[in-house]
């Protein structure tokens, strides 16, 4: 009679045993479903490997819209460059500077050695840069004072004339390759026109100082103060000088390049194709574009998920002991089971309509650019990459070739 009570205690735990792995592995059928769609086209892209490794590349400007990665980019680049170039500047354009956040180091207007490294600095551009720019413009003697009214006349002129005076303290810098870490996309646009903008000033207002020299000598005469107009020569002449040059750095695809970042939603990828458009107006090569924030699906075998529920529920005791009637364990496993699959099948139709949106996006950045432009997925990372460390992990992806999953029924 005992031997046979044994036995069927035995069958009961057994039976509890079993639906105990049922229970475990109906909670990974998310993985498991979304690795086994049917409907997906893996197509694989480029890395940022060619980029890094080009020693020509003096500027190496990063941009996209807000929120899409852009510091994390450009940080992951600069630290990767690093490794390969003797001196590397990250510098902020962007009023919002992360590159603090990104670091986590406090940076200023002048550059400043990051932590760990002997050959990379950052500086971040504030708005005393810009005022201090404006000064400079704005201290010459005597008829020259009339030179920075005159610029102002003209709509955004006062953000070109900042921007001059950075580029002509970047174009001074000794450092191999500076990265910048632009603002969002109408900012950077135009950053990059600043050099247009500038030289139809100049041209209208040397136009204008032809025309009226004799009124302005006269007007000069009157105020007690002596014309100079060789200075005034000077100046515009300055002015151009630095025009000219930063336009040849920027339209040498030698020497400046241009990453894009997107992420795969609407509005990423029409500023993406915005910016696109804009840099070949301008003459500014752009051959790389990364994609962020990327779902990929996640491989978990069956008989892997099978063995290690198998393994959790020889280990573990019963929490309720081990004289628990196991027609009752059995009722509340089957219970928990349900719960467990009503939540993994919410999580899974959720994250299903996420990649079925993403793959709409990729499907057109596939159509765009995989012709002439580097495209580098980055799947969406787990955790906030703040950090060294996480950093450089993020820049060991820029250059790990993947497959970019599309699914083929939502393809166009």
């Amino acid at each position: 009679m005992e031997a046979s009570s044994s036995s069927s205690a035995a069958a009961a735990g057994g039976e509890a045993a079993a639906a105990a792995a049922a229970a475990a592995a109906a909670a990974v059928p998310m993985s498991m479903a979304i690795a086994a769609d049917g409907d997906e086209e893996l197509m694989e892209h480029s890395t940022l490997e060619e980029l890094i490794c080009t020693p020509s590349y003096k500027w190496i400007f990063v941009g996209g819209k807000g929120g899409v990665g852009k510091t994390t980019t450009s940080c992951s680049i600069a630290v990767e460059l690093a490794k390969r170039r003797g001196s590397v500047l990250i510098l902020s354009t962007d009023p919002a500077h992360n590159l603090s956040d990104a670091f986590t180091q406090k940076f200023t207007n002048t550059p400043t050695l990051i932590d760990g490294f002997d050959n990379l600095h950052a500086m971040e551009i504030d708005s005393s840069y810009q005022e201090n720019a404006e000064f400079r413009l704005k201290t010459d003697e005597g008829w020259n004072r009339v030179l920075p009214e005159l610029l102002s006349a003209f709509p955004g002129i006062d953000e070109a004339l900042s921007f001059a005076e950075l580029m002509q303290s970047v174009q001074s810098m000794k450092y191999d390759v500076i990265v910048f870490d632009t603002a969002p996309t109408g900012h950077t646009l135009r950053l990059l026109s600043f050099p247009d903008l500038l030289e139809k000033a100049l041209q209208k207002i040397q136009a204008i100082k032809n025309k009226m020299q004799g009124a302005l000598q006269m007007l000069n005469m009157v105020a007690g103060q002596s014309f100079n107009e060789e200075d005034m020569h000077n100046r515009l002449d300055g002015l151009k000088a630095i025009t000219t040059s930063v336009r040849e750095t920027l339209q040498d695809p030698t020497q400046t390049t241009f990453v894009c970042v997107c992420i795969p939603e609407f509005l990423s990828v029409y500023e993406t194709e915005r910016l696109v458009q804009e840099l070949a107006k301008q003459g500014i090569d752009c051959s790389n574009i990364i994609v962020n924030q990327v779902l990929f699906p996640v491989d978990v075998p069956d008989d892997l998920a099978a063995a290690e529920a198998d393994d959790e529920s020889k280990d573990e005791p019963h929490p309720m002991g081990a004289d628990v009637d196991p027609s009752e364990t059995i009722a509340a496993l089957r219970r928990e089971n349900r719960t467990l699959r009503k939540k993994v099948c919410a999580l899974e139709a959720n994250l299903h309509c996420r990649r079925k949106m993403q793959s709409k996006y990729l499907c057109q950045i596939q159509d765009l650019y995989t012709e002439d432009f580097n495209v580098v997925c980055m799947p969406l990372a787990s955790e906030e990459v703040r950090g060294l460390d996480r950093l450089r992990a993020f820049s060991q992806g820029l250059l790990t070739r993947r497959d970019l999953p599309i699914v083929q029924d939502d393809k166009e």
